[in-house]
């Protein structure tokens, strides 16, 4: 799981402002890439759920978030990262709200499940695999047979494995922003969670369990506080797809935003990692962002301090990698 296209560090971001015109931008949501057939697997997977006027399934894009902009404004100051332009004029505000911002998404919303959808039908198909590989196996006959058999096997387990992986990836990168603001128990209670609910949504029972399950995976990653802070309104509505680079005071990525760029170039698929996907350009072909960091002081993020992962969570792990 090796990703593909612009890389971060050689990449100049802008945030934009009311005149700006967006150019080609290539919108993707939970369906993009998907054949009607596949998307009819996924709904007898997930089933149909909510209202006719307000439905929800994995074909719907499905946004969890909380709605109070404190809530990520008390979870970026735990955590100990420098707060958005948007986020300290929340900080600072008696009203608690800032003018004319939203939350945004660093890895969009829309990206995290068309990544899920595509695994769960990869994990099926691994599924498949390996039932049909056991079930040629028990009657194989010959060295030949036994060989095709085993490899059927070992397909359908690397399969399973792959589809896991890629969301447990994403799951662990989000999870490591909140070291500061929660527990390292809670922390690894939630890691755990993550995986245990992308198991369940992939392989759970019935409909319901696995929906359920769908919705929690979304939920501790693409819509959790490590995911998400204030931007501006404006430019959130021009970038709403693919990778949303926050910027320190300097206009230059954060750590965050190496962290969990690395992560997305790591587990996400390379049919999303292409220029034209990953960063949305304006009409003169330059990467924008919709959020920038104030100045800071000392800029030491806890998250990282903290993090002991094995996988490419700061910035000083990948540059010993």
């Amino acid at each position: 799981m090796k990703g593909i296209g612009p890389k971060l560090s050689q990449t100049q971001f802008k945030v934009g402002n009311n005149n700006t015109k967006v150019g080609e931008q290539v919108k993707y949501g939970p369906t993009a890439d998907l054949t009607p057939k596949q998307q009819q697997k996924l709904t007898q997977h997930y089933g149909e759920h909510g209202t006719a006027k307000t439905p929800q399934n994995s074909l719907n894009r499905l946004t969890q978030y909380s709605d109070s902009h404190t809530t990520y404004t008390k979870a970026a100051t735990a955590s100990g990262r420098p707060l958005t332009e948007q986020e300290a004029l929340v900080a600072g505000s008696a009203k608690n709200k800032a003018p004319a911002s939203s939350i945004n998404h660093v890895i969009a919303s829309g990206t995290g499940q068309n990544v899920l959808n595509h695994e769960t039908l990869q994990f099926k198909e691994g599924v498949k695999n390996t039932n049909e590989g056991a079930q040629k196996l028990s009657t194989a006959s010959t060295p030949k047979e036994k060989a095709a058999a085993q490899k059927q096997i070992q397909q359908g387990l690397a399969q399973q494995a792959a589809g896991v992986g890629r969301m447990q990836g994403y799951s662990r990168a989000t999870l490591a922003e909140r070291q500061g603001e929660l527990t390292p128990a809670q922390v690894q209670g939630k890691r755990n969670g993550a995986l245990q609910n992308t198991l369940t949504a992939m392989q759970g029972p019935d409909q319901d369990t696995r929906f359920g399950a769908y919705k929690d995976v979304l939920k501790d990653t693409f819509d959790s506080p490590g995911n998400l802070r204030l931007g501006n309104r404006t430019q959130n509505t021009k970038i709403s797809t693919g990778f949303d680079t926050p910027l320190d005071a300097k206009g230059k990525p954060t750590e965050r935003a190496e962290r969990l760029f690395q992560a997305h170039q790591t587990f996400g698929p390379d049919r999303l990692l292409t220029k034209e996907r990953l960063f949305t350009l304006d009409d003169k072909g330059e990467a924008m962002s919709s959020s920038k960091e104030t100045a800071q002081v000392g800029d030491k993020r806890k998250a990282d301090a903290a993090d002991t992962d094995s996988g490419p969570s700061s910035s000083k792990k990948r540059k010993k990698a």
